[in-house]
């Protein structure tokens, strides 16, 4: 009768040890999953930011045909009207050079408006390429934090869990103390 109780008490202790370590698992397993979802919500952060800077080029590239087309469009006015004086006041001499300083003014205008679009597309182009390289950093950074942290935590758990069984264990004990002594 001893070792039927025995095996009783031993299969009581094994199924408690087992519950006890079936809850340490799923919170380890929980962990786990936290530890992948905020590295998959980080790498879609990465994504998107990648993306705004993707369609911001696009946009530029844009801004900057129709700023060619406009220039192109300016010069091709510029020399209608310039060939235009000529052939007006062909009866009349006109100089050569009207048509250059005419040629010269628009040259210089076209300057003066492109060197700030210049500046602001070059400005906007390297404030997205920090942005980018300093939200990869910080990925970078968080990840490399978070694992130094996931490897203490990692150590508690162990503990906890270690502890856990040794009280559940200490408690079955007391119990079989108790329960003999009736």
């Amino acid at each position: 009768m001893s070792t039927t109780k025995k095996n009783g008490q031993a299969e009581e202790s094994l199924q408690t040890n087992q519950l006890v370590d079936t809850l340490w698992n799923q919170y380890e397993q929980s962990l786990d999953r936290a530890r992948k979802i905020r590295e998959s919500r980080e790498d879609a952060y990465l994504n998107a930011v990648k993306e705004v800077v993707k369609f911001n080029q696009e946009f530029r590239f844009s801004l900057g045909n129709l700023y060619r087309t406009f220039r192109n469009t300016n010069s091709e006015l510029v020399k209608g009207v310039s060939n235009g004086l000529v052939k007006e006041e062909a009866k009349k001499v006109v100089r050569p050079e009207l048509k250059e300083q005419i040629e010269e003014v628009n040259g210089r205008i076209e300057q003066l408006v492109a060197a700030p679009i210049a500046a602001g597309l070059d400005l906007v182009a390297r404030t997205e390429n920090s942005f980018i390289e300093n939200s990869e950093k910080y990925v970078e950074y968080s990840r490399a934090r978070r694992g130094s942290w996931q490897q203490v935590t990692n150590g508690y758990v162990k503990a906890a869990r270690k502890s856990h069984q040794q009280v559940v264990n200490r408690l079955e004990e007391s119990v079989k103390v108790f329960v003999n002594a009736k």
